[in-house]
């Protein structure tokens, strides 16, 4: 339509003898740039989907490593290398040692009997003696296990009139005794009792192979070494007994009595536990010589 119109306008100006504009050249459609060209590509493209982030693989609990137990810590249960089967031993380590672990706990094996001083045991007797005890020196005793007595003593009177019924102890133990029973004793008896004297005593136990308290396991009795006597009472001149037990609250001359001589054992032994002290000696006295480092002595 347009050619037309141009066309219509020629013959007019013709006619009329006008001269119309040069209008030049139809427009032509402009060629595209680079730039719309790669605007009209993408277009053209289909739109591209966003790929997600990797979502990171979980491991395994089988392949989580354990963190390591600290020092002394044992391995705690369910975690990975329990289920496993314990090690086999395949025979010596490359090295030719073993662990400490893997040896053997073993105990020390017990001390032998006290070994005795010939000199000393020679002064020891022949104090006793001096003193008025009645006593027999008797076989050796060894009963394996620590226990047993080298020289041993049967004390029928610990002093002159005081029975102790045959016990039988080391000769360091019963002079001990007697020391303790002429000066301490007796006189806080004379003062608590006036008039009135100790006969004898009713031992609880003297020499017995077995640990201390009776109990299963641990160290070794001083019993059962000859180191011991436990008192389970006193017999009076007048046929009365005066018993062992706990009198911490006894406000009576017999508590006093008590008390001063169990307070007094301590010059004497190294180990004095009174009646109530613990479970094990409610009703006796136990008094024993063992030696302690720097003359230690444990009292209660």
């Amino acid at each position: 339509m347009t050619v037309r119109l141009a066309m219509l306008m020629l013959l007019a100006a013709a006619s009329s003898g006008a001269t119309l504009p040069s209008t030049g050249p139809l427009p032509a459609e402009r060629p595209a740039g680079k730039t719309e060209q790669r605007v009209k590509e993408r277009e053209n493209q289909a739109p591209e989907t966003p790929t997600p982030p990797a979502t990171p693989e979980i491991p395994k609990a089988s392949e989580v490593p354990a963190p390591a137990p600290k020092p002394g810590e044992a391995q705690p249960a369910g975690k990975p290398g329990a289920d496993a089967p314990a090690p086999t031993d395949t025979g010596p380590k490359p090295d030719g040692k073993e662990k400490e672990e893997d040896k053997v706990e073993t105990s020390p094996p017990p001390l032998p009997p006290v070994k005795e001083d010939p000199e000393e045991l020679k002064a020891c007797l022949a104090e006793l003696s001096s003193l008025g005890a009645k006593f027999e020196p008797s076989d050796p005793i060894d009963e394996g296990d620590g226990c047993g007595i080298e020289h041993p003593v049967e004390i029928a009177e610990i002093l002159p009139g005081l029975e102790l019924g045959g016990a039988t102890m080391r000769c360091r133990t019963a002079l001990t005794m007697a020391h303790w029973l002429k000066d301490t004793v007796q006189p806080a008896l004379a003062i608590a009792m006036p008039g009135r004297k100790i006969t004898g005593i009713v031992p609880g136990s003297t020499y017995a192979c077995r640990l201390r308290n009776g109990a299963a396991t641990g160290k070794i009795s001083e019993h059962a070494r000859g180191n011991a006597i436990d008192i389970a009472a006193f017999k009076l001149d007048n046929g009365e007994t005066m018993e062992m037990k706990p009198r911490e609250d006894d406000s009576t001359l017999e508590g006093a009595f008590q008390r001063t001589a169990t307070a007094g054992a301590c010059l004497h032994f190294t180990t004095v536990l009174s009646p109530g002290s613990d479970a094990a000696h409610e009703t006796h006295l136990h008094l024993d010589v063992l030696e302690r480092r720097n003359g230690y002595r444990y009292c209660r």
